[in-house]
């Protein structure tokens, strides 16, 4: 079995082994892809028992479709399709199962099946096929492609190497490595397959050879990280504690965030009776999160560059910006829209990402575009209000959000915002009445919970506002809870409850603390002196 290709087999990133890198840099695997394959791969069907079709989008008896393109040749005033004598023998194009694929993945399918059905014995068309298969995650059908290119042209590295990158996909890795070799035979000096070479050298245990292998490339490439790496694997492997140590530090040293490498290290400490270096390295690993160092593979790229799967960008880009990783999502999304430029939602998603990222004029862009695909797009006109909002831009910002509760009276963020803009204005009531509709449609929103109870606190309605305030309670956003805190000890004050007042500001002291808010921490001091509790440390 291939280690390290176990796990994410089928997709062609775990080749990558999951490397993160910009998505605008030709010179690696895009960022958003890898992680795309990181997460998720494609359940595997069990494969079909093979028709006499030939082809995946037509049932036809292959001797039909034979006919079809000798009357097409002779039509077209050429000879009839002939195999020359010494020509070698093919296996069969593999029978394509996409019936569950998008419509843009079926369509570059066929278009590169067709090319091949057209010119059979073609390399390129061959192994165009399979780099669309491999970019979408079907290594096995992409490597029977990748074979008949090779064996049509046994001089091209390209076809080769892709070869071996699915075989050892597949964690085939006694398959990957001979032709991996005859790659290099013909490419000696491309790093890239040297290195998953080498991968497949230590999954297969082949120590000598793969110490051969990483001892070249520490001497070629000694500012390579992985190199190291693989050096210090075969060090251990052979129980050469001290020399294992050194070469896993000088990965790490390399690139400081090599997840792996502080993982083996660590290992490699409590082997040698380090128990502090041990910790050390395990809490790097594991501040690390998983990142590996790139692999500059300009032939990878080129497969990346045909996927087209739109929805595992836009699913990608959802769970980026649930994780705080803004411009990853935005790079995400931006695949999308390269696959498909009619999504509105995409466009709406990034007039956010972009408002928060600082880039107005580009959230500017993508809100223009979202209205253009949908003029009733609700979330994009709320997004573009928080951008004119955030430009203090209040008159444009009420309009857009007047928009957005048009085409969705009951969006609850619009309904807060507006009243938020109205507040400023100094009309109370009608943003009351605001808040109060947000609440309709979405009641336990907390922020809407928080502003209406302020309000009705600063008008006196001390009963209706401290009930608000404490529903807003439930915020799972650290770092507003420390002032919703406040605002409650302040309502309870001001009706005279002291003990709940000291109580609340207590509770609100230690989130500042956690945060470090030295502001809020001075006012809660302030306020806790003027109530009389105590200042001891909490």
């Amino acid at each position: 079995m291939c280690a390290r290709a176990t796990g994410r087999m089928g997709c062609v990133i775990s080749i990558s082994r999951g490397r993160r890198l910009p998505p605008w840099n030709n010179r690696s695997w895009s960022k958003v892809s890898m992680m795309i394959c990181e997460r998720w791969v494609p359940s595997r069907r069990p494969a079909k028992k093979k028709t006499k079709a030939s082809h995946p989008f037509e049932r036809r008896p292959r001797t039909v479709m034979w006919v079809a393109l000798s009357l097409l040749a002779v039509l077209s005033g050429n000879q009839l399709l002939a195999t020359p004598a010494d020509a070698p023998a093919l296996p069969e194009l593999p029978r394509l199962a996409l019936d569950k694929s998008l419509p843009e993945v079926r369509a570059a399918v066929k278009e590169a099946y067709d090319a091949v059905m057209a010119h059979p014995r073609d390399a390129s068309a061959n192994g165009k096929l399979g780099m669309v298969l491999h970019a979408h995650s079907f290594p096995a059908d992409a490597e029977v492609c990748y074979r008949r290119a090779h064996l049509l042209d046994p001089a091209s590295f390209r076809w080769i190497y892709y070869l071996a990158l699915v075989e050892m996909d597949q964690a085939k890795c006694n398959d990957a490595v001979p032709a991996f070799r005859e790659g290099l035979r013909i490419d000696p000096d491309y790093l890239p397959a040297q290195l998953r070479s080498g991968e497949c050298l230590l999954a297969s245990s082949d120590w000598d050879d793969a110490g051969k292998l990483y001892e070249s490339l520490v001497q070629k490439h000694p500012n390579s990280a992985e190199s190291h790496y693989g050096m210090g694997r075969v060090h251990a492997a052979r129980n050469q504690w001290s020399e294992a140590v050194a070469s896993f530090r000088k990965a790490c040293e390399l690139f400081p965030k090599f997840a792996s490498a502080h993982f083996a290290l660590a290992r490699a400490y409590q082997r040698a009776g380090k128990t502090d270096q041990v910790r050390e390295e395990m809490r790097l690993s594991r501040e690390s999160e998983g990142a590996l160092p790139e692999i500059d593979d300009r032939l990878l790229v080129e497969v990346q560059l045909l996927y087209r799967d739109y929805e595992a960008y836009l699913k990608l880009g959802t769970e980026l910006g649930g994780e705080g990783k803004l411009a990853d999502a935005a790079a995400a999304y931006e695949e999308a829209l390269g696959i498909n430029p009619r999504l509105s939602e995409a466009e709406a998603r990034l007039i956010y990402l972009y408002t928060r990222l600082g880039q107005p004029a580009k959230a500017e862009e993508h809100f223009r575009a979202a209205i253009r695909l949908d003029p009733k797009k609700s979330d994009a006109y709320f997004n573009y209000g928080v951008l004119l909002q955030g430009l203090g831009k209040h008159k444009e910002a009420e309009e857009a959000f007047r928009k957005a509760l048009e085409a969705n009276p009951r969006y609850a963020e619009a309904h807060n915002n507006q009243a938020y803009l109205l507040e400023g204005q100094g009309k109370m009531p009608e943003a009351v009445a605001e808040l109060r509709k947000a609440l309709e449609s979405s009641p336990e929103f907390p922020q809407a919970q928080f502003s209406l109870g302020r309000i009705l606190v600063k008008q006196g309605n001390y009963q209706e506002g401290i009930q608000h305030l404490l529903k807003a309670l439930s915020v799972q956003d650290e770092s507003s809870k420390a002032s919703y805190l406040y605002a409650v000890s302040v309502a309870y004050a001001g009706v005279g409850d002291v003990e709940n007042g000291v109580r609340y500001l207590r509770l609100a002291r230690v989130k500042a603390a956690a945060r470090n808010d030295s502001k809020l921490l001075g006012s809660i001091g302030e306020d806790l002196r003027l109530l009389g509790g105590e200042e001891s440390p909490y």
